[in-house]
């Protein structure tokens, strides 16, 4: 089922780059409950949760009335719009726009998986290498002088990329396909006037970065001498763009307890330091200044960030860089501060040196508001005990508070500018508001274009609406047969369909209108969907409360298991289609023939057992 004529790699990329946790939670609180997160359902009335979202399927799930769907679901159903309306939401949110639906030759988005699954494939290799390469003990020394443990370096999948020109590109470059993803991801260079190709990375510690849903998506590497540049970023990339990351973000997530601040710092090491001592919500930009999608980014997690720096010119220049940037995200009930360290020091070698208390009583009590830092540092050199010294004042903080969005801030900020400037507020805020830039000429980012003409909404399969929905006894998922276990499995990892195909499966027996095959058609006809993509195709349908039902199943299977029991389970489907063969037979040969490959699949399902 298609969306109308919206090229469905499209609503792929939406769907991949929204956080589902962070939209639902916009709207209905969350709590965190296990790796989920669950809520009283906000479709039927009820005194017990039973809603639940998953930010590893990016999927919802209410086991009391049966709602389930993705982001573009739930948006549909909360906010009661139509599905091009609720597209459309979600892809300014995420900073694209949706094509003209009008023109049927809009090119189609390319499917990035390759690239992930590259990038994944490079992790592992990193990792592999601090455990077993020869020279090994350089990168575990360094890290063990930083103080860390190997606990720390599993939790941020922490490598090592030996010394030599292509280790990686020889582990993983053979296929042309996995040399080209790997130069897509900037992992190898291609030296023209040579045509030499060579790894990126080499004889360094390495720091994998990864997005919001735990994929890899670039590396950080820092040389283990005194070799220029010490830190080496993975280049922009197709699923790499520096100005809307953060490293240590997703781990920062994943941490225990409600996230309350984030603390903003420099360096890779400074992140996995303060982790080390339990301060396991700091993140960093990656090579860039800290943006306003940053920060936007963080306001939605958070009520409180921290910007911590050196305390030299430097580290001043870029909090005053960070604090242009916060200015337009700041909304009522939001706060920024600066944590300016002691010469000499930086995040990782203070928490080492004092540790976590007095680090975290620095940022309590020693912290500047963004307001003091403000009005301080466009004070320096002013006398503001004179009418000139007060009016300089006035003039340089009215672009920048000009920024602001309109609210009680903007306006508490006006008063506290007022009584340093000593004049009417009143006054300061007309004087602003005249003067006022346009947010495009603030904004860290270009502006975006005007949106297209309104297109007709797509017809696509008739939902039930959220008031038809009906409270149903919530019930314990039971032992699934094999066929919906593989439905589940191609649910947590649909690449494996490539195992098997809908004509084999028709083999064994399983019917036309099986789910599984239909699935299986699905996948092979789509290589790249993504589980929320394809958890949409069903939305609304009888087979889309199925799945819903089974993607809202916990898996047991860790992900590097899945292709070993999915082949088990084909195995499994197999064996059940020779037996009622075998029952039906009424030829010797024939059953002669059928027990031999009974009792061979019966061996090998044993053997993968032992």
């Amino acid at each position: 089922m298609a969306y109308g004529r919206i090229p469905e790699t499209f609503i792929d990329d939406v769907l991949l780059r929204t956080d589902i946790v962070d939209l639902i939670d916009s709207r209905v609180k969350l709590k965190k409950a296990g790796k989920n997160y669950s809520a009283c359902c906000p479709f039927h009335r009820e005194k017990t949760p039973s809603f639940t979202v998953s930010r590893e399927k990016q999927f919802y799930y209410c086991f009391g009335c049966g709602a389930s769907g993705n982001a573009v679901s739930f948006v549909m159903e909360y906010d009661h719009k139509g599905f091009l309306d609720a597209l459309r939401d979600l892809a300014g949110r995420v900073g694209l726009e949706v094509p003209d639906t009008r023109d049927p030759d809009a090119p189609p988005r390319e499917s990035h998986q390759g690239l992930y699954d590259t990038l994944e494939a490079a992790a592992k290799y990193f990792e592999q290498q601090l455990r077993t390469h020869r020279d090994k003990q350089k990168a575990v020394g360094y890290f063990k002088k930083r103080g860390l443990t190997g606990e720390i370096a599993k939790h941020y999948r922490l490598g090592y990329a030996p010394a030599g020109w292509d280790n990686l590109l020889g582990a993983l470059g053979k296929p042309d396909d996995a040399r080209q993803a790997l130069l897509a991801t900037g992992l190898v260079i291609k030296r023209e006037e040579s045509n030499r190709v060579y790894d990126a990375m080499r004889d360094r510690v390495i720091f994998p970065i990864r997005d919001f849903r735990g994929r890899v998506i670039a590396f950080g590497g820092r040389v283990l001498t005194d070799e220029k540049p010490k830190y080496l970023n993975s280049p922009e990339s197709p699923v790499f763009h520096k100005g809307q990351e953060l490293y240590g973000l997703f781990e920062a997530r994943q941490a225990p307890g409600k996230l309350e601040r984030v603390i903003v710092v420099e360096g890779y090491m400074d992140v996995v330091a303060l982790a080390q001592y339990g301060i396991t919500y700091a993140v960093a930009t990656l090579g860039t200044a800290t943006s306003t999608t940053h920060i936007e980014r963080l306001f939605r997690l958070v009520p409180e960030i921290v910007f911590c720096f050196d305390g030299d010119a430097a580290g001043l220049k870029a909090a005053w860089r960070a604090l242009e940037s916060a200015l337009p995200a700041l909304q009522d009930g939001k706060s920024a501060s600066f944590l300016f360290l002691p010469a000499d020091e930086d995040p990782d070698t203070l928490v080492r040196k004092e540790g976590k208390d007095r680090f975290v009583d620095r940022m309590r009590n020693e912290a500047e508001p963004l307001a003091d830092f403000m009005i301080r540092h466009l004070s320096e050199g002013l006398r503001l005990e004179s009418l000139e010294g007060r009016s300089r004042l006035a003039m340089l903080a009215k672009p920048l508070i000009a920024t602001l969005p309109d609210g009680l801030y903007r306006e508490m900020l006006l008063g506290r500018l007022a009584e340093v400037t000593r004049l009417e507020t009143d006054m300061l805020r007309a004087a602003v508001l005249e003067t006022a830039p346009l947010p495009a000429q603030r904004s860290s980012e270009p502006p975006r274009p005007a949106p297209a003409p309104e297109p007709e909404t797509p017809r696509r399969p008739q939902a039930r609406s959220p008031i038809q929905r009906q409270p149903r006894p919530i019930q314990q998922i039971q032992t699934v047969s094999l066929e919906a276990r593989a439905v589940r499995l191609l649910l947590q990892d649909p690449k494996q369909a490539i195992l098997t195909h809908a004509g084999e499966l028709l083999e064994w027996g399983l019917d036309r209108d099986s789910l599984l095959v239909q699935l299986i058609e699905l996948l092979q006809a789509r290589p790249g969907i993504s589980t929320p993509a394809l958890l949409g195709v069903w939305q609304g349908t009888e087979q889309g409360e199925e799945l819903g039902e089974l993607a809202a199943s916990e898996f047991l299977t860790p992900s590097e298991g899945v292709d070993r029991e999915f082949k088990d389970v084909l195995r499994g489907l197999q064996l059940a289609a020779k037996e009622a063969q075998l029952q039906a037979a009424t030829e010797l040969e024939a059953i002669a023939r059928l027990k031999l490959e009974v009792e061979q699949l019966k061996r090998s399902l044993v053997q993968k057992l032992e």
